[in-house]
């Protein structure tokens, strides 16, 4: 297994299905009661819930680490984000990161709203980040007051996160699904949108990932809206490993054909695009579904690292490369490299 001081430790905790489950992720907003709004804040106000939350949240004794947002480059800012640990689309200009060592808990403070706390495991661990989330944010309840109204629920800065104002999140690879039966994609879409779920295909369907997050956040309870998710993501799940069973059995030297073609692009490539890297990383994951011989040389905890060492923003800075020139040739000297030294 590789390692880099750059990648979140999390991507390396093995969880449950992280064959195809990616990862899951909890994220819970809150404001403080009495303070306006991040858009209408003033420096008094910034400061006010800056102190006052950075009190409580050293309480915790979770041992994070703070992180001035302003303080730090943004070559670092996009690691971060690359990270997961960081949120995109985010107000940083007078945030403050607080992230344990593994940046599987975070908490966001001074950014779109008052409040963010975030939980992500790698794997189908949305219980356990669910209960971690709101572990934090129970014993924050007790020693600040959150806005809340009776009949709306959490009060934010969006009108979209107004109630539970959480969201759940669940990143799947689904190579299977996406090769075989495309439209399946579409009726789950459809199918879960009725529930209050989004579903995304990246890249237009080109490439097999699946994210999965709750839209509804008003007139529902969190714990259906945890279980809501649990369901879905056992229907796709269930479906995925049908279908690489069928293929395996009735397409089992084409299958084969495909793996080995992935394998062997990733190994001797001079250019790869992130999203080939995905592509074919995807099916040497079905080659260790399959358990095949010839894969014993690589692990489930290679192809994580594959994942996120090959963004952008992590070559860069692998590579004190300050642009995007050449960025493809050094992702895939990188892996081959990877791939050279298994």
């Amino acid at each position: 297994m590789f390692a880099d001081k750059n990648i979140a430790d999390w991507i390396y905790n093995k969880g449950s299905e992280d064959n195809i489950v990616l990862y899951s992720k909890v994220s819970i907003y809150r404001n403080l009661e009495n303070i306006r709004f991040h858009y209408h804040m003033d420096k008094d106000e910034i400061d006010k819930v800056d102190s006052i939350l950075k009190k409580n949240i050293e309480e915790l004794n979770l041992n994070l680490s703070e992180i001035k947002l302003k303080n730090i480059d943004s070559s670092n800012i996009n690691i971060l984000k690359e990270n997961l640990t960081l949120p995109k689309n985010r107000n940083l200009l007078n945030a403050t990161l607080y992230t344990n060592m593994d940046e599987s808990t975070s908490i966001l403070v001074n950014s779109n709203e008052h409040c963010e706390i975030q939980t992500i495991a790698r794997g189908f661990e949305l219980k356990e980040c669910f209960k971690k989330a709101y572990d934090i944010e129970n014993k924050l309840d007790e020693k600040v007051d959150f806005s809340f109204d009776k009949k709306l629920g959490y009060l934010t800065g969006s009108p979209q996160k107004i109630g539970t104002a959480m969201n759940l999140t669940v990143s799947m690879a689904i190579p299977a699904i996406l090769c075989k039966t495309p439209n399946n994609i579409d009726y789950f879409i459809s199918k879960f949108s009725k529930l209050g779920f989004d579903l995304f295909v990246r890249d237009e369907k080109n490439i097999p990932i699946l994210n999965i997050t709750n839209r509804v956040m008003i007139g529902i309870k969190e714990k259906d809206i945890l279980k809501n998710m649990i369901d879905i993501v056992n229907d796709i799940l269930d479906k995925e490993k049908k279908i690489r069973n069928r293929i395996k059995k009735l397409d089992k030297i084409k299958i084969e054909d495909r793996i080995y073609r992935s394998k062997a692009i990733l190994s001797s490539a001079r250019k790869l695009t992130y999203s080939e890297i995905i592509k074919y990383s995807f099916w040497l994951r079905s080659g260790l579904y399959y358990d095949m011989l010839e894969m014993k040389n690589i692990e489930i905890d290679d192809l994580y690292y594959i994942l996120f060492i090959t963004k952008n923003n992590h070559l860069k800075n692998l590579n004190n490369q300050n642009n995007n020139q050449n960025i493809n040739e050094i992702r895939a000297n990188i892996i081959r490299e990877i791939f050279n030294n298994k």
